[in-house]
Formats: C-alpha cells, structure tokens, sequence
C-alpha cells in the first residue's frame, strides 16, 4: 500500500517546540494550501489547512518560520491512538522558491 504526499503549502501556525521523553525535538504546525487543480476537465479552486508535525532536528529549524512558503513531503496518520484527526507527518521539508 502507498501512503505518499507531496505538498506545497504556506506554514500559517507554529506551535511550541517540545520534546519527547527521550529527548527527540517535535514541532506542531498548520499548513494551509491553495491552488488550482483539474478535476473532470475542469479547473478547480482548492484550499484547505491541515496540521502537520515535524520531528527530528529540522523541527529546531523550522519553529520559527510562519508564513514561509515550504515544499513538505511525508505519509497521513492519525494523531495519536485517542485522537483519530489526521495528520501529516513530515519526513523532508525545504522552502519552496516557487
């Protein structure tokens, strides 16, 4: 089975930066995307937000970057085991230069 997403997206929320018991940085974000897409031969307006969570290093890099405009890829999960929201968890992040 494929879980895969690429997106671009505009980081509108950070939240704080905190730490797993082992000591491993995870960071919180709201992602909000918009754009144009195809869909039965038409164009169609899609916008949506949806919270993301870096973890590792790069979460220390990035808590402070709202409103940056960035290219995420990473796989759908829900939240944890009591909260089944989705989320995407965030393997590679880099800033979209468009």
């Amino acid at each position: 089975m494929n879980n895969f997403v690429r997106l671009t997206a505009k980081i509108a929320e950070c939240g704080e930066l905190r730490f797993t018991p082992s000591g491993i940085p995870v960071l919180n974000l709201l992602l909000k995307h918009e754009s144009w897409q195809i869909e039965n031969g038409q164009q169609c307006l899609v916008k949506f937000d949806i919270p993301a969570r870096l973890i590792g290093n790069q979460a220390e890099l990035w808590q402070y970057r709202i409103n940056d405009m960035v290219e995420v890829e990473g796989f759908l999960t829900q939240k944890s085991l009591k909260y089944t929201k989705t989320v995407l968890r965030i393997q590679n992040i880099k800033e979209y230069k468009g």
